[in-house]
């Protein structure tokens, strides 16, 4: 069960700076020393919330976030899978970050459920996500939830780091 207070929503256009800023903060405390720290400080919540923006009103992706009060603590991004090979009916997650602070609050499970209930809307039976080999974190929540490894390995334009997919049934 989502936190006390927890709530889950399609993104408003004054969500985007809290996300983006949610973003940032969790890339830089999963990241850091996985990835160029001058990336990770170059990281502009401003300009990440422009390019969801573009995106959202292009019809590319969607985006959901998770409020605790009047605060942004997490987004979760998706759409139509991006793989060319993909079978009809499949989505894909783009992202999902929570802002640390809120890291175990339930926060992810519930931005998950808000983009797997998406996409089924949406006619997808299958979704489909890529995760960093070293997030343990995030590929033992996956886990959790139901993802399991395809066996596809593609390599991050980061540092070259090696990604995983994942996918489950919805």
């Amino acid at each position: 069960m989502p936190g006390h207070g927890l709530t889950t929503r399609t993104a408003r256009s004054g969500d985007l700076l809290g996300a983006a800023e949610a973003r940032v903060a969790s890339w830089r405390a999963a990241f850091t020393g996985l990835v160029p720290q001058d990336f990770l400080d170059a990281m502009d919540p401003a300009a990440i919330a422009a390019s969801w923006s573009d995106s959202i009103t292009a019809g590319r992706s969607r985006l959901y976030v998770a409020v605790l009060g009047d605060q942004v603590v997490g987004y979760a991004g998706l759409g139509p899978e991006r793989d060319p090979a993909a079978p009809p009916g499949t989505g894909e997650l783009y992202a999902l970050f929570i802002h640390p602070s809120y890291w175990g609050t339930g926060a992810g499970r519930a931005l998950t459920d808000a983009a797997c209930a998406d996409l089924r809307e949406n006619g997808c039976v299958n979704v489909w996500l890529w995760v960093l080999e070293a997030n343990t974190r995030a590929r033992r929540f996956y886990t959790t939830y139901g993802f399991t490894d395809t066996g596809d390995r593609t390599h991050s334009s980061l540092n070259n780091l090696l990604e995983i997919r994942l996918a489950a049934r919805l």
